[in-house]
């Protein structure tokens, strides 16, 4: 499956200036910069499992690495900062908060980087990860990243 082109451009764009500002929100010289609401090169990256990965039966870990933010507990509303959240066969409304209903939508609310979805049935599944603000609402531009994996 065709990865978000907003990861992937982030997580080159990133890879190439060889990191982030030196204090989110700020550049070289103090000044304001764009948060990471505005900022292109904000991306997160699904690391495990790869896409296309097949299980004999669950539970899978899902692993995520995030660039040009910090990821930081739900409520957090300070710029350049953001959490976790998993979808998992369903789709994200971008406008609106990020539901938490098991099976569904899994928050990450204390800024774990990981999840183990424990019990996905046989077949084939599409995990997106999405970065959201302090309550839940996805970022803008989207931060994300979708995997499918499949569950013999």
């Amino acid at each position: 499956m065709i990865r978000s082109t907003v990861a992937m451009g982030a997580a080159l764009a990133f890879a190439a200036c060889g990191g982030g500002d030196p204090e989110p929100g700020a550049d070289e010289a103090g000044a304001a910069t764009e948060t990471a609401e505005t900022t292109p090169t904000a991306g997160v990256v699904i690391s495990e499992p790869a896409d296309g990965a097949t299980f004999d039966a669950g539970p899978v870990r899902v692993v995520m690495e995030v660039m040009g933010l910090v990821v930081a507990p739900a409520g957090t509303m300070d710029p350049g900062t953001g959490h976790h959240h998993l979808v998992v066969n369903a789709d994200v409304d971008w406008s609106l908060p990020i539901p938490n209903d098991p099976g569904v939508h899994y928050h990450m609310g204390l800024g774990q980087p990981e999840f183990t979805l424990e019990e996905l049935p046989p077949g084939e599944h599409r995990i997106i990860a999405v970065v959201a603000d302090g309550v839940h609402v996805p970022l803008d531009p989207p931060v994300s990243d979708t995997i499918t994996v499949v569950i013999r």
